[in-house]
């Protein structure tokens, strides 16, 4: 919780209506900022996996033309999943990518 603010005055009339309203706003949206939140989260995480790849992947000297014999995927969907700032990758996906550079990839259940 937030710092609390005290006051040497007792708020107007209309200064307590406002606050109660937007207190009311806060609580009526802050379920959705919540999920967006956590929605953001899991796309940050996955963006740092694929960061990981892409880094592993240039350490062997491994080619986009290579991953792309490997993996059966096109060079320009790797190329996409790799740059994409909002990446929407598949488990299977990141099973082939992983396969073809030597590693494997766990996924842990967690409670939310």
């Amino acid at each position: 919780m937030g710092k609390r603010i005290t006051r040497n005055r007792r708020l107007t009339e209309e200064e307590s209506t406002e606050y109660r309203a937007v207190r009311e706003q806060i609580a009526k949206e802050l379920p959705e900022i919540r999920q967006r939140a956590k929605a953001a989260k899991q796309r940050i995480l996955l963006k740092q996996v694929l960061n990981v790849l892409k880094e592993e992947r240039q350490r062997q000297g491994m080619s986009l033309g290579d991953l792309s014999q490997r993996t059966g995927i096109d060079r320009g969907s790797l190329s996409k999943l790799e740059n994409d700032p909002d990446p929407n990758v598949t488990i299977n996906t990141l099973m082939r990518y992983t396969q073809a550079i030597g590693k494997t990839i766990t996924v842990q259940l967690e409670d939310a």
